[in-house]
């Protein structure tokens, strides 16, 4: 049975096999990352860093076909069209765009007259839900990388708390959740929490209120049964194949240095990932 998206989250040791085609196309060695922490056999992996990863077709394309650089140096100073770097190297330019990311707004804070917020509740009041996006990430496996199983979640726990309050009791008795108060030395609120406090918070509610534990088990294999009627595995990677080559056309004619590589997962590749994971659930079960 293929099943693209998984009841079981993915193991990060799953997630770093299934990029190797991709990282491999354009010479990158992904293990090496300070981000990445594995055993010597390569068994138990974590990713711990304070962005995102790449993982968009496009992004591997352009720099196969030699349409985009990454170069990781300082600059040193800007001249007429010219970028130089700390290394040595000069870069001929047209246009800059930096891309800094972002910092918390403190007036969140002052709005909320917010000190610590407990999990996703300021000052510990069930009535008071806040949740931006935790930063980072910080994980052992993967339930998505896309943000709409998150918001699921997002509404129905202030939801939960709101109509059971004595189970918010319990939950706040117990000192388990993480907590977070203003960093003003690093400009972060306290509202701006980052990846282990966002997985912590979500590992501690279902561990500790049922009906929470029993939604959880649920919309996992929902959401794999609606991938599979949506956007079966061979039909899924059909397009995105005809895509990857709509964008190689475009550039090729756009003068890229490079040819259009193939499209480096096949439907018998993706098929051995899922066999993997199987695998790695009979071995869970088994423990």
């Amino acid at each position: 049975v293929v099943r693209p998206v998984a009841a079981n989250a993915v193991s990060a040791r799953l997630f770093m096999v299934s990029a190797e085609p991709m990282y491999k196309l354009i010479g990158f060695d992904h293990w090496s990352y300070y981000a990445v922490h594995t055993n010597e056999r390569r068994t138990n992996v974590s990713l711990v860093q304070k962005a995102r990863f790449g993982i968009g077709d496009v992004y591997f394309l352009a720099i196969a076909m030699g349409m985009c650089e990454v170069i990781e140096d300082d600059i040193k100073r800007l001249s007429q069209g010219t970028v130089h770097l700390v290394g040595g190297r000069k870069l001929q330019v047209s246009s800059l765009l930096k891309l800094l990311g972002f910092n918390g707004n403190f007036d969140v804070d002052r709005l909320l007259q917010l000190k610590t917020i407990h999990g996703f509740w300021c000052d510990a009041d069930f009535r008071r839900f806040i949740i931006a996006e935790p930063i980072g990430v910080n994980a052992t496996n993967f339930s998505g990388t896309s943000f709409s199983p998150g918001v699921r979640s997002w509404v129905e726990l202030p939801a939960h708390f709101l109509w059971f309050p004595d189970d918010y009791s319990v939950v706040n008795a117990s000192g388990l959740l993480p907590t977070h108060s203003a960093e003003p030395e690093n400009d972060r609120p306290a509202y701006v929490i980052d990846a282990r406090h966002g997985t912590t918070t979500s590992m501690v509610l279902p561990g500790m209120i049922m009906a929470l534990a029993e939604s959880g088990a649920i919309y996992g294999p929902i959401k794999r049964k609606k991938q599979l009627e949506c956007h079966p595995m061979r039909k899924y990677l059909e397009e995105c194949e005809a895509e990857w080559m709509e964008y190689g056309k475009k550039w090729q004619a756009l003068g890229a240095p490079n040819p259009v590589p193939p499209y480096p997962y096949t439907p018998e590749l993706v098929q051995r990932y899922l066999d993997m994971e199987d695998e790695e659930i009979a071995e869970a079960a088994r423990r």
